[in-house]
């Protein structure tokens, strides 16, 4: 039996894509997983099955589609794949709540460093690491242009996590 953290894409930003994450751990039972539960309302499921990482991202999507006719990009990671993120985290001495990690639903574009440092403003540095990419927002994310169209820029579809959000995450999963 495996642990994941499913990470849903935009779920409940704004006026669409409202999930409740009663309803979120309620659909996740119903698909056969367990020790199931979720952090802040963002889509963080953390859950235990023994199928693959690949498969648990189909059905959750798929689950997410049939039980609340939404179609929302998921992306899983292991406990152990989430500390390798923490451990490898390029700005340890921002603030956790501003170094942001894009997780990459699937690899990135040949050319996605070039477009990411094309919008990237100076005080924005950024590090891609495999099918994640970590941003330092030093002066937050509300107004960034990075931000707003980070998938866009990096041509495939990704979630983002603050540092503290993945920590908390991890601990949840102990």
């Amino acid at each position: 039996m495996a642990t994941y953290v499913a990470f849903l894409r935009g779920i409940n930003l704004g006026p669409n894509n409202k999930i409740s994450m009663a309803e979120l751990r309620a659909m996740a039972e119903d698909l056969g997983f367990t020790h199931i539960a979720t952090y802040i309302n963002s889509g963080n499921l953390i859950l235990s099955s023994t199928k693959k990482a690949a498969t648990v991202e189909r059905e959750i999507s798929k689950g997410i589609k049939d039980t609340f006719g939404r179609q929302i990009d998921v992306t899983v990671r292991t406990p152990a794949q989430l500390r390798k993120i923490l451990a490898d985290n390029p700005y340890p001495d921002g603030n956790p709540s501003q170094v942001a990690v894009a997780l990459l639903m699937n690899a990135p574009a040949r050319d996605a460093k070039d477009r990411v440092a094309a919008i990237a403003a100076d005080y924005e540095p950024f590090t891609f690491a495999g099918r994640q990419v970590y941003v330092n927002y030093s002066r937050g994310l509300g107004r960034s242009k990075l931000a707003e169209k980070f998938s866009g820029i990096v041509g495939v579809s990704s979630t983002v996590r603050n540092i503290r959000t993945i920590e908390k995450v991890v601990e949840l999963c102990s």
